[in-house]
């Protein structure tokens, strides 16, 4: 199967560069300009030739305006443009202009009769009035993210979007009115997204960005946008007619950088270095341009120490390599063609504050991003793209040390319970108060195996006294060996005309896209995985009266035998169709994208005459062991995209829109695949003296079946708004933004709503009924006929009854330009509430981690369910958030940027297993809320960053630079993360803090 998969994208690859000259019909990053030329009374003058002129674009491109005066030059790549436009018998007028990527740049003129002396005012404007749409988009360009204090990495630049929280996660994405794997992260056109988990998982440099936008809200039927959150687009820099190169070194020193807040239980030293170089210039000048760059950031942490003293060291060092080539085979042709290659290995990887020096697990990962993309001008009002993207991410995680037990499952197996640490993963127990004959078991593995409560830590509640042993911590070795590729090709095809009739213009645009995101999933324990130590507190069968479970071994079935590589599949396609109507002083935009989800598993074989349509694979090979698990019809993802924008005194608006989005993103393929079950997680049970006694499978990573008929996941969203243009530098927006989730997908237990219900009837905060039924009434006829008995238990995947998120945002957004200063500022106020908490649901307290969409926690069992405790605040709320950000220019060739930002602290509750005990023999806290969502909150945040940029002219084309990023200026090394489990150590304490005072500082040389 991967042979295969590599001859077809190659193949595919190749195809799109040989098929681009000829067809001369791709899709490029690109935005538009449009406007209306009036001659000086504002009689509008159509037959007028505008061209359009940038360095970015290597022939100009030209288009003439129609009878009602206006002109479209759609597709045109982001940058600076200069606007001729030309009538014989009247002036030659040229405008300067930026064209952003994915927004139309407004370009008015009016030209003067020739040999009539008029003047002509060419003023540079700013403006949030869009009289062409109610989306809300923002953006920055390279020469204005250069100097702003923003880091190397293309989410760092996620912080400057307003209204949306500002966050350190180094995987999870923000909240923007869903969860944070609900948007939609694209890196110069290629969907980067992590397929089946709905994160930014690539890593390219920022520094290769020309310009990035964001769309949060009120998007249009274009760009095939399905994004629950935020969608994040950006355009690579490109070759020019002019040679031209950079050199830049960026470092960070220990001595750089302000002590941390938490050294009572974690500190190190770290050195942080990238190194990036990039070049580009004409190949056949105004034909052919190239850019390349390379790009090696590294990270050393030394002298690492927590609660369990010394650590090893960590290094992390990655290389990546990009080119571009652009292309003009024609005048009305444009076509670029790029690839990146990308490589990162880690060594002892960042351990918790209680996580012990042998228990590090290494990660290494691969990426692979190429793209062809271009277009083609048919005729002056029509332009038709084309996109071809492919994106590779193969990745492993492999224990720092092996174990060298042996899973075996025999009825007595002993445990090695004087070693315990040798075996895998333990998390050492905490005594539990009030639980004598608990306390007394546990008091000698506390002993062996926990951390020595410091004074420091004492002082920090970590540890309740100084001088004891303390529970809570994890000791051993890293529990799971996991090799985990993700691929991605995705093409399309648009086109874009415009016409007049009945006095309306109409901007006419389709498009189709189509693509397949897939995973190989190879996955086993170390050892016996993960160990606990429940000490009678659980019982297997759940209840009182079966057998206590003193030890649980939780490891991956695949440690005892031979089980194929789990491939999944995600198909997608879309259809979309917007109509942008201006008529006087409206803009209406009808439109909608309408969607077929197909989802791919293995092990099974179609076949209709069985109960659940399926038949147990007898094959060997993963072709013959595909089948298709569910597909989403076109008729249940119809998501159309309405608004209206009055500009009521010809520029200052007011607009309105309704929008639905159908996120795509899902782990379901992989969670739901019949292969599932021959490697599912297992939870070995021992008695007091570690001799095996049952072996149960948690049914949770078991292949599954779908409820049929059931309504996708979706985000229905209405906004509001007005912006005005105060003065030729100052604008402003203000919107009201109204986002609800519902139709939530996930993996339950088949009989949940009549085994777990705790006599709820409706779910809270709802009126949605809990069904006292199973979701699939002949569920165990179905399972025995694919050969599993006893299933009326089973896991299956559905709707689950009254989900929803509810999300309500006022925003104010300002922007200021003009001589030395810009400015941009945002104040939200907001409230984020629901019982489906997507970014609360990781076993990782921190949450800052992949988190299956589809199959996580949410559901699985008693105490996970929505009527325990899930209605109330969600994680992602932050009621208040404000952002202030620009730059000042010095006359000295210096610069001033700077960043603030301050919001709500971050709501948690918490977790404990206790309170489901009689119904569960799991031991785990994740997901179990043992009072209601975000009861508490942790400390609001603020912070200053600064950076300052000193330029250096000479010998007339070079230029060096020493630049100095001063991040988080007042120390604020405010606490989050809070660690929600009752039973693990600093219990009610912040996991994390915001990184203290840091220096960095570049020495750039550019030509």
């Amino acid at each position: 199967m991967p042979s295969v998969r590599v001859f077809v994208r190659t193949s595919l690859f190749l195809l799109a560069i040989f098929i681009v000259p000829a067809a001369s019909a791709l899709a490029q990053q690109t935005g538009s300009a449009q406007g209306k030329v009036m001659d000086s009374s504002g009689a509008v003058l159509p037959g007028v030739t505008v061209e359009a002129k940038s360095n970015v674009l290597p022939t100009p491109r030209t288009t003439v305006s129609g009878s009602d005066g206006i002109y479209v030059m759609p597709l045109l790549p982001p940058g600076h443009y200069t606007i001729t436009f030309t009538l014989s018998g009247f002036q030659t007028v040229s405008r300067e202009a930026d064209v952003q990527l994915e927004q139309v740049t407004s370009v008015d003129t009016k030209l003067a009769v020739q040999g009539v002396s008029e003047a002509v005012t060419v003023t540079a404007q700013t403006t949030y009035a869009d009289k062409t749409s109610a989306a809300i988009t923002s953006g920055l360009n390279s020469s204005e993210m250069e100097r702003l204090p923003v880091g190397t990495q293309y989410r760092d630049l996620i912080n400057l979007i307003p209204g949306v929280m500002y966050t350190q996660d180094a995987v999870r994405g923000p909240s923007a009115g869903a969860s944070g794997q609900d948007n939609v992260y694209n890196f110069d056109g290629v969907n980067v997204t992590l397929p089946l988990f709905g994160t930014l998982s690539a890593e390219p440099s920022s520094l290769d960005i020309a310009e990035f936008t964001v769309v949060k809200g009120g998007a249009k039927a274009v760009d095939f946008n399905r994004a629950g959150g935020f969608n994040i687009d950006s355009v690579s820099k490109s070759g020019t007619n002019r040679f031209t190169g950079e050199a830049q070194f960026r470092f960070q020193t220990p001595g750089m950088a302000a002590d941390q807040i938490n050294t009572s239980t974690s500190k190190y030293d770290e050195h942080r270095y990238w190194t990036d170089l990039n070049g580009g210039g004409p190949i056949v000048p105004s034909k052919a341009f190239v850019y390349g760059s390379y790009y090696r950031p590294t990270v050393t942490r030394q002298n690492a120490s927590n609660a369990y003293g010394t650590l090893p060291n960590y290094d992390s060092t990655r290389n990546e390599g990009f080119g571009k080539l652009t292309l003009t085979p024609t005048s009305s042709t444009l076509v670029n063609l790029s690839y990146r290659d990308s490589h990162r290995l880690d060594q002892g990887t960042t351990f918790g504050a209680f996580t012990a020096p042998t228990a590090g697990t290494g990660n290494e990962a691969w990426q692979k991003i190429g793209t062809a993309d271009g277009s083609w001008i048919v005729r002056s009002n029509t332009v038709i793209g084309f996109k071809y993207t492919h994106f590779e991410n193969p990745t492993q995680g492999i224990p720092d040390n092996p174990s060298s037990a042996v899973i075996n499952t025999t009825p007595g197996t002993h445990l090695d319970v004087a070693n315990l640490n040798q075996l895998g993963l333990v998390t050492v127990p905490k005594a539990i108060a009030g639980n004598a004959a608990q306390n007394a078991f546990v008091a000698p593995i506390i002993n062996q195996y926990g951390f020595a409560c410091t004074a420091a830590l004492a002082a920090a509640g970590s540890c309740p006294t100084a001088g004891a042993q303390t529970g809570g911590g994890l000791v051993g070795f890293g529990s799971l060996i996991d090799r985990d590729n993700f691929f991605r090709d995705a093409g399309q095809v648009t086109i874009d005309t415009s016409l007049t009739a009945g006095g309306m213009r109409h901007n006419l645009h389709g498009g189709f896209q189509g693509y397949i995101d897939s995973e190989d999933l190879d996955r086993s324990s170390n050892g016996w995985g993960s160990i606990s130590v429940p000490a009678a507190t659980v019982n297997f069968p759940a209840g009182a009266t079966g057998q206590p479970i003193y030890y649980q071994a939780t490891y991956q079935a695949q440690g005892v035998g031979v089980t194929p590589v789990i491939h999944s599949e995600y198909h997608s396609k879309s259809f979309e169709a917007n109509d942008t109507v201006n008529w006087k002083n409206w803009t209406f935009n009808v439109g909608a994208v309408f969607s077929n989800d197909t989802l791919y598993g293995q092990g099974l074989n179609s076949d209709g005459s069985t109960l659940s349509g399926f038949v147990k694979s007898t094959a060997t090979d993963s072709a013959g062991r595909k089948y298709e698990e569910y597909n989403v019809p076109w008729s249940k993802m119809i998501q159309p995209r309405l608004s209206t924008t009055w500009a009521y005194n010809g520029k200052d608006t007011i607009y309105a829109s309704y929008a639905r989005y159908n996120p795509a993103a899902s782990s379901l393929p992989r969670a739901a695949s019949w292969d599932r079950n021959l490697e599912v997680t297992q939870n070995a049970d021992f008695d007091a003296n570690g001799n095996l006694f049952a072996v149960e499978s948690v049914a949770s990573s078991t292949g599954k079946l779908f409820v049929p008929d059931m309504t996708p996941r979706r985000y229905d969203e209405f906004l509001i708004g007005t912006a005005r243009q105060f003065s030729p530098a100052l604008s402003g927006r203000a919107y009201f933004r109204y986002r609800k989730g519902t139709h939530y997908w996930e993996d339950t237990p088949n009989m949940s709503r009549v085994l777990y219900n705790e006599g709820v009837t409706t779910v809270p905060g709802t009126s949605a009924a809990i069904p006292q039924t199973p979701y699939i009434a002949n569920l165990a006829d179905q399972l025995a006929q694919l050969g599993i008995a006893n299933g009326g238990n089973a896991y299956v995947i559905a709707d689950l009854d009254g989900a929803f998120t509810d999300y309500r945002e006022l925003t104010v957004e300002s922007e200021y330009r003009k001589g030395h200063l810009w400015a941009q500022g945002s104040l939200t106020w907001s409230r984020y509430y629901g019982n489906f908490d997507q970014d609360a649901s990781s076993t990782a307290e921190s949450n800052d981690a992949n988190i299956f969409i589809g199959s996580s926690n949410i559901g699985d069992g008693p105490g996970r369910q929505l009527w325990d405790n899930k209605l109330g605040t969600l994680r992602g709320d932050r009621p208040y958030s404000a952002k202030l950000f620009g730059t000042y220019s010095f006359h000295w060739n210096g610069s001033l940027g700077a960043f603030f930002t301050t919001q709500s602290g971050q709501p948690w509750e918490t977790h404990s297993y206790l309170p489901y005990a009689a119904l569960t023999t799991s031991v785990s806290n994740t997901a179990r809320y043992a009072e209601p969502s975000g009861s508490h909150r942790s400390d609001s945040h603020s912070q200053i960053d600064l950076n300052y940029t000193q330029d250096i002219p000479f010998l007339n084309r070079f230029h060096g630079a020493a630049v100095f990023y001063l991040y988080n200026v007042f120390n604020s090394q405010t606490g989050y993360n809070i660690q929600p489990n009752f039973n693990a150590a600093g219990y009610g304490l912040p996991d994390n803090y915001y990184d203290p005072r840091r220096l960095e500082m570049t020495l750039r040389l550019r030509f």
